[in-house]
């Protein structure tokens, strides 16, 4: 202890020395929004955030503000999870934490009129597509202290999806959310998903539509799955990330090349879309009738030996004919510190806190979560051929679109798979029109 004092020390005098030659210095992290705060002068300033190193030691000299306590709002599945670092962290801190279940779809409204009215949040959940409405309401403060550690140990995909289209990193990543293919390790081998036509192959040897048995499935009505072979192929939702709509790449030749691939599964997937529902496929796949199942990392713990009676195993989407491999949506959950707190300081160290390795480790033991830090497939706690198939396909994704326009897109695509699918429409044809009532419907909403 005496050794780690002396190295803490040697690196606070060193931090004053360069700060007292280099006082021109830019802040790459973007100022903190106003905070409801009597103690905004002992939070960090912009610069002093800036300048604090993403070591242990910048951890360590945060500290709560004097008689801090927080309210945490999170979903009824993590209660568990957050009381237990609730306690935790009081007994490390002297900071009790309150959780509160509001999950992440309800707290974006509720801070807007709880903040102000000083009885919200100081830490909330929010997906990451509600970032840029978070931050143009004014109610999140950036992720200014923890910036370099935060894009140093999680997985690229997340923190940019947390990050404003500002610039700025907001977010503190919990998880990121994709999906993938389940198969029934009783009927499946690992060779008859190593690529698509492998998998027509397995399909058509194993399909019995009239005792609904059938080699592979997924929500054929549903964009955020059928998006992965657009993506996959070039195709995109708008320009420069997802950021300019003034650009869709809907229905360019590679998302039309996308939707023909998709439309060739329908030799070894004989269905309608609407019968492709996600309860019809999971209840197939429990009973053993479906082989292969295109589902999310929420299934996890619904598909164990336990509950199902049999060893589910799992890959990443395989490349296509083309060798291009689809790249599925990725949604990203994320802890957010109100602008509304009373105790910014002691909300920056919480999220912080739960966000850590070891909260990592214990989140997935308390609820099945997998956490977006990196490394984690070199963990003890993680070496489960499932989570594995999921770390390996967060490699290749694409997180949601965020920006006020991608309702657009979310409406303007629904009628294409239907349209495609069951009535046989040119996909070309099918995608022109989806791009047209994209550009209509953003142009009714300015």
């Amino acid at each position: 202890m005496k050794k780690r004092f002396v190295i803490l020390a040697v690196l606070f005098l060193l931090t004053l020395t360069l700060s007292a030659c280099g006082g021109s210095g830019s802040n790459s992290g973007g100022s903190a929004s106003p905070s409801a705060s009597d103690n905004s002068a002992s939070s960090p300033s912009a610069s002093e955030s800036a300048s604090a190193p993403a070591s242990e030691a910048a951890q360590e000299e945060l500290k709560p503000e004097d008689g801090a306590k927080l309210v945490v709002w999170a979903a009824q599945e993590q209660k568990e999870f957050l009381e237990a670092m609730g306690k935790e962290f009081e007994q490390k801190y002297g900071v009790k934490v309150e959780y509160q279940k509001v999950g992440s779809a309800d707290a974006l409204n509720k801070i807007k009129k709880d903040g102000p009215a000083g009885v919200g949040a100081d830490v909330f959940m929010l997906a990451h597509d509600q970032v840029n409405q978070a931050v143009q309401a004014g109610v999140v403060l950036p992720n200014d202290y923890y910036a370099e550690d935060t894009k140093a140990n999680f997985v690229e995909t997340a923190v940019n999806a947390v990050t404003g289209t500002d610039g700025v990193l907001y977010g503190y990543p919990r998880n990121i959310e994709t999906y993938l293919l389940f198969y029934n390790k009783n009927l499946v081998k690992p060779e008859n998903v190593a690529s698509w036509d492998a998998i027509k192959a397995f399909a058509k040897s194993y399909n019995v539509p009239a005792e609904k048995k059938f080699g592979i499935m997924w929500k054929l009505d549903d964009t955020y799955f059928n998006y992965a072979f657009i993506a996959g192929n070039g195709g995109y939702v708008f320009g420069k990330n997802n950021t300019d709509p003034s650009d869709i790449g809907l229905n360019n030749e590679g998302a039309v090349e996308g939707m023909k691939f998709m439309k060739s599964m329908q030799e070894v997937m004989p269905f309608k879309v609407a019968d492709a529902s996600s309860d019809v496929k999971t209840d197939l796949f429990q009973k053993g009738k479906l082989a292969i199942d295109l589902d999310g990392i929420w299934m996890l713990g619904s598909f164990t030996k336990e509950k199902l009676g049999f060893d589910v195993g799992a890959v990443p989407m395989p490349p296509m004919p083309n060798g291009k491999s689809p790249k599925p949506f990725a949604g990203v959950q994320a802890y957010f510190v109100s602008s509304f707190s009373q105790y910014p300081q002691a909300a920056r160290l919480f999220a912080h806190y739960v966000s850590s390795q070891e909260a990592a480790v214990k989140m997935y033991q308390m609820t099945g979560v997998v956490s977006a830090r990196k490394g984690l497939d070199q963990d003890p706690a993680f070496q489960n051929d499932l989570v594995k198939a999921f770390m390996e396909q967060f490699k290749n994704v694409e997180p949601m679109p965020s920006i006020p326009e991608t309702g657009s897109f979310w409406t303007a695509m629904g009628p294409v798979y239907p349209a495609i699918w069951d009535n046989n429409t040119d996909p070309k044809a099918a995608l022109d029109k989806a791009v047209a009532d994209m550009k209509t419907l953003i142009s009714q909403a300015k």
